[in-house]
Parts: structure tokens; sequence; C-alpha cells
């Protein structure tokens, strides 16, 4: 999904990261940090967005296998 939001035409794979852009920096923030620094930033973006999918997917499969289990289709 990162590798989507980054090299893709759209911008909803990226809703995790722009979330925290947003919360963090607000408005203009983000492009006033030094190269060292939103280096960094980027980095931990790429970790939040990673995490936010991984963990939604990790979700979608637990769910269906507690459907499973109780018998669910």
């Amino acid at each position: 999904m990162t590798l989507l939001a980054w090299y893709g035409p759209w911008a909803w794979p990226a809703w995790p990261a722009f979330t925290v852009i947003d919360l963090v920096f607000g408005h203009g923030g983000f492009a006033d940090l030094p190269y060292a620094a939103r280096s960094a930033v980027v980095v931990v973006l790429i970790i939040v967005n990673v995490s936010a999918w991984g963990g939604l997917a990790f979700g979608a499969m637990w769910m269906v296998g507690r459907m499973r289990r109780f018998g669910v289709r």
C-alpha cells in the first residue's frame, strides 16, 4: 500500500501518513524542517503507513478466522 501511495496516482493508500502529518504539523510545518529532520519524518511516516495497513489486514484475517470458527459463512 505504501508503494501504491508513492508511485501510484492515488492518495488514499497514504491516508494514515497524511493523518499523522495533519495532526502533528497542521498546515505547512513539514516543509520548514531541515533536510535531515524531513528524512527522519518520512521514515516514521513509512512505518506508520505500513503498520496501519498491516494492522488492518491482520484484523480482517482475524475476523475471518473467528467467523469460520463459529460457523458463519
